[in-house]
Formats: structure tokens, C-alpha cells, sequence
């Protein structure tokens, strides 16, 4: 490799949010990709966007992941159509609120409703967060998983450092390896296991 060229590991991910509605799903993403809080109507079906992360790997690499995130609709009646954006997940953010206890056993329900419909043999792949939102506001303590990530679309707590987090959480496997180097903008390495990658990511 010659002076200038930068190995980098790249991988295109399929991201959904799933809770009830007013848990603050879209609030997330606001925050996450353009660093506002804005209050959100209800999500009518999905709402879809994009948004690439980056972090400095070891011996001077670099870690990219394209995120193509899709915030789903909470409400009851819009709720037969989630199933339709499971399809090819290769990350979820179950979102519930932190000052409604029964919010919490409402998101357990959409993680198995989740797993009944991805493919069996894809389960274990899947990458499942469950993310208490609105950490900002004062709330009773209650029993909870100590793997839930708490964060808040209102002030920004904990945002970037939950999507950041996901480089970290996906096997090292489904990354690409590609060189970038200033005379071109990336040679792909690995471009057969992109050939005969069925499951839509890059990786």
C-alpha cells in the first residue's frame, strides 16, 4: 500500500425504529441527523433517510457505515404495516419511553414481533437495541435490562453515542474492505463478496 492510501471497511446497514407511538421515535432521528429537536407529528407508515457514520480504526484505518434508517409508525392502526420494513434488517432500535413503565413491557412485544417475522436462520444476525428515550425528564427508577441505552431527542444525551455505538456492535465479517487513497475515491477488495451478498448489504 503506498504512502497516502488508508484502508477502509465499509458496509451499507438497514436500520429500523419500532415502539409505540409518542415515545419519541422521530425525535431520534431529527436529533441524530440534522442536530435539532423538533416535535414530530405521527409517522404515517415510515418516514425513510440516510446517514453515513465514520470512526478511526486501529493502525490508522478507517470504519464507515451507511445507515438507511427507517422511523416506522407507533399508532395502533398503522401498526399491521410495520412488518413490511422488517424485511433485510440488519439493526433495530426499540424505543420506548423512560417516564412510562408499561412502555417498556409494550417493547418487548414489538422485539418478538420482530423476530416471528425475519427469516429464521437471519435472527441471531439482527442487532437489537433497546433505547429508553427522554432520560431529561425526572422518572421513577424501575426494574429494566442493563443493556438499555438512555437517551434524550430533546437534549441530545446519549444520541450520537447510540448510533456511533452500532460500528462497534456489527461483526467484524460484514464489513468491505476498500482502499481509499488520494488518486482515486476507494477500490473496493472484497467486490465478489458484494456480488454474492444476498441480504442487500454491502458487506
Amino acid at each position: 500500500m503506498s504512502n497516502g492510501d488508508r484502508e477502509v471497511y465499509s458496509c451499507d446497514l438497514k436500520l429500523v425504529l419500532l415502539g409505540e407511538s409518542s415515545v419519541g421515535k422521530s425525535s431520534i432521528v431529527m436529533r441524530y441527523t440534522i442536530g435539532t429537536f423538533q416535535k414530530c407529528n405521527a409517522t404515517i407508515g415510515a418516514a425513510y433517510t440516510t446517514k453515513a457514520i465514520e470512526k478511526e480504526g486501529d493502525n490508522g484505518t478507517l470504519k464507515r457505515v451507511n445507515l438507511e434508517i427507517w422511523d416506522t409508525a407507533g399508532q395502533e392502526r398503522y401498526r399491521s404495516l410495520a412488518p413490511m420494513y422488517y424485511r433485510n434488517t440488519d439493526v433495530a432500535l426499540i424505543v420506548f419511553d423512560l417516564t412510562k413503565p408499561e412502555s417498556l413491557r409494550k417493547a418487548n412485544s414489538w422485539i418478538e414481533e420482530l423476530q416471528s417475522y425475519v427469516e429464521q436462520d437471519r435472527r441471531d444476525d439482527i442487532c437489537i437495541i433497546l433505547v429508553g428515550n427522554k432520560n431529561d425528564i425526572e422518572h421513577e427508577e424501575f426494574q429494566m435490562n442493563k443493556n438499555i441505552v438512555k437517551v434524550s431527542a430533546l437534549t441530545g444525551e446519549g444520541i450520537n453515542e447510540l448510533f456511533e455505538s452500532i460500528i462497534d456492535r456489527i461483526p467484524a465479517e460484514k464489513y468491505n474492505k476498500c482502499v481509499n487513497s488520494k488518486n482515486n475515491n476507494g477500490i473496493k477488495l472484497d467486490q465478489s463478496k458484494n456480488e454474492t451478498n444476498s441480504s442487500g448489504c454491502n458487506c
